[in-house]
């Protein structure tokens, strides 16, 4: 008959003993179970540590590794913990991005410029100005993007008739003629107009069309620098053709009527001399006794000798011939005489009212010789 029970003390301790050995077992190899291998990869540095943690943000907290938001972790930090877990992370970097007239900060992983915009939430058009360039590596601190735009422009534009002078050897110096009236041009410019950030950087005609052509003035200027009167040669500098009137000194012995408070209708307060501190007395037309002449000093300078060419030679009024071609020397003014205007001075008030207004040539003298 066979036994299968015993009561064995060694028996016992065998029993005993295996089953101590099977619980311990089982109990290392539950406890083993929950331990995880893990290897983190941290911009170009490893870290690799066994570990009970349950998610990968356990196991990086464990390792005392600072994180922000934006550094990149992979698997993602909230995922559980593999046994044989390998772990990457990237540190983000800060930029400063300048963009539409703002400075903006991020920090941000991405490899190349176009990431960090990208990051930012920022767009671009392929002719904006970003630097560094979008597909280079970021490895600076700061990024600008500049938008361009650009617009296209009809604009007129005027072109300015230019002046030609030609000499006329039948003028005299200082006189012009007009042969032809300039006309400015007109001329379309197509314009391609460059911003940069909404400021205008660049102005580029494109194409022009010629709407009227500009159309030159001409204008003859005299050469005869010189005339012959009474034997002598007189060099002149120029000639104008001015509005001449007449007055007399208004002293006694003029006849110039005279107002209750002494002042004589031609001068006013006469005092017998010209501006010039010059005494008024009319002259013969002589070189060496010129006729007085009042001037605007804008238009002859005072001390300028001149000679005066009526039509006829002279001027004949009831008083008979009263003036004649001759010198005269601007040695007077008058509040009235203003531009091109002279006043001739004369000895009697009344013959210097018959002269009235006439046209009359003026040269001014450069020189004087005998022929």
């Amino acid at each position: 008959m066979v036994r299968y029970f015993t009561s064995s003390p060694k028996f016992f301790k065998v029993t005993a003993f295996v089953i101590l050995m099977l619980m311990m077992t089982g109990t290392a190899i539950l406890y083993l179970s929950n331990f995880k291998w893990a290897t983190v990869y941290v911009n170009g540095e490893t870290y690799r540590c066994v570990t009970l943690a349950e998610s990968v943000e356990e196991v990086l907290e464990e390792i005392g590794l600072e994180l922000r938001e934006e550094d990149y972790v992979y698997p993602p930090r909230e995922n559980k913990l593999k046994r044989m877990a390998a772990i990457a992370v990237v540190h983000a970097q800060p930029y400063v991005i300048n963009h539409d007239g703002m400075r903006t900060e991020i920090w941000s992983v991405g490899p190349k410029v176009a990431d960090v915009l990208l990051g930012a939430g920022l767009s671009w058009q392929e002719q904006d100005i970003i630097t560094p360039p979008v597909e280079s590596t970021a490895a600076g601190s700061e990024i600008t993007l500049v938008r361009v735009s650009s617009e296209h422009i009809q604009e007129a534009v005027t072109l300015p008739y230019a002046v030609i002078r030609v000499a006329n050897d039948s003028l005299y110096r200082g006189q012009e003629r007009l042969v032809q009236s300039g006309i400015n041009g007109r001329q379309v410019n197509n314009i391609k107009a460059v911003y940069h950030d909404n400021q205008l950087v660049e102005r580029k005609v494109i194409s022009s069309e010629l709407v009227v052509a500009a159309q030159d003035k001409i204008v003859e200027y005299g050469t005869i620098s010189s005339i012959s009167r009474g034997g002598l040669k007189i060099g002149i500098s120029r000639v104008l053709d001015v509005q001449s009137t007449a007055y007399c000194s208004g002293v006694e012995g003029t006849g110039c009527p005279v107002d209750a408070r002494g002042y004589s209708q031609c001068t006013g307060k006469a005092t017998g001399y010209t501006a010039t501190g010059r005494k008024a007395k009319a002259g013969d037309g002589s070189r060496n006794n010129p006729y007085i002449i009042a001037v605007d000093p804008k238009v002859i300078p005072l001390g300028t000798l001149c000679y005066l060419s009526f039509k006829g030679g002279g001027v004949t009024t009831r008083h008979g011939r009263i003036i004649t071609d001759g010198f005269a020397l601007a040695a007077d003014t008058g509040s009235a005489i203003k531009g091109n205007r002279i006043d001739i001075l004369f000895d009697n008030h009344w013959v210097a009212w018959y002269y009235g207004r006439r046209k009359v040539r003026v040269f001014i003298v450069e020189s004087v010789t005998a022929e």
